[in-house]
């Protein structure tokens, strides 16, 4: 998925994120339906038991129309996930050879890392059409370097255009398989593509003193594993607020690689050769 431009344009520090991420938090009905009732009732919000916010009405609406879009996003989101079998025949059927997490439990599922193999793949396809290089699995940090500005990730990535130093294109996979249901590592998966979004975006805008050094980094998020993630539907609706907040720029679900990747490259692509 891609986000509206109606979200867009509000700037990932828009307080509605701040609600959403608060709304997010309250996990009890008992404890979500009276915070929201004051909000909408009586334009303010309710931080425990410890004080009341006053908040801007418009901001309230704008609320109350994303949590309804939301929903919409999060059920699309939740279509376009594969089961591993799909997964794999996305890349047999286009020669890709998929590789497995190997564990020394023989009784854990060996899981494929199809989304791996089929991102690299396409990634490679458009690159090397375009002469372009790409890292398709870093073993260290991203890093950026302008006239007055150093960044590094957090954490290594899955993959980067053109390469380590300076990329144009970021991308993070959190496919998941097997026949249990996802635990805290979806959770994990979330935070870790908040906390990079978060950090580039940042990054971004402290590059924008001066225009001749104004960087933009894309950050494609892949996500799929139908039954652990269906067992974690709220975790995969945290990507949907990110990628309409602006950390994410895609978030591309199950079938949407298979059609979205490419187009998607090679429209960044064209764009950063002008």
């Amino acid at each position: 998925m891609t986000p509206k431009d109606k979200w867009k344009q509000l700037g990932w520090r828009h307080t509605v994120w701040n609600l959403v991420r608060f709304f997010r938090s309250l996990q009890r009905k008992k404890d979500l339906v009276p915070w929201l009732e004051e909000l909408l009732n009586k334009k303010q919000m309710k931080a425990g038991g410890s004080a009341d916010f006053p908040i801007d009405p418009k901001h309230i609406t704008l609320f109350f129309d994303y949590l309804k879009e939301r929903e919409e996003n999060g059920a699309k989101v939740c279509g376009n996930l594969r089961t591993e079998e799909q997964a794999i025949k996305a890349c047999t059927d286009r020669n890709l050879t998929v590789e497995y997490t190997k564990t020394k439990n023989k009784d854990h599922h060996q899981s494929a890392k199809a989304v791996v193999s089929l991102v690299n793949g396409v990634v490679g396809n458009v690159c090397r059409a375009r002469v372009i290089s790409f890292n398709p699995n870093p073993q260290s940090r991203c890093v950026w370097c302008t006239e007055n500005r150093l960044h590094v990730t957090a954490r290594n990535l899955n993959g980067a255009i053109p390469s380590l130093a300076n990329p144009i294109i970021v991308w993070q996979i959190k496919e998941y398989w097997g026949s249990t249901a996802g635990g805290s590592k979806m959770s994990d998966a979330v935070y870790e593509c908040n906390l990079i979004g978060r950090e580039l975006r940042e990054f971004e805008e402290g590059t924008r003193t001066n225009k001749s050094t104004a960087i933009k980094v894309v950050h494609i998020v892949f996500v799929d594993g139908r039954i652990q993630w269906n067992a974690r539907r709220s975790d995969l609706k945290r990507f949907v607020d990110l990628t309409n907040q602006g950390l994410i720029d895609y978030l591309l679900v199950g079938s949407e690689i298979e059609t979205e990747l490419e187009p998607i490259l090679n429209s960044v692509l064209g764009a950063s050769n002008k």
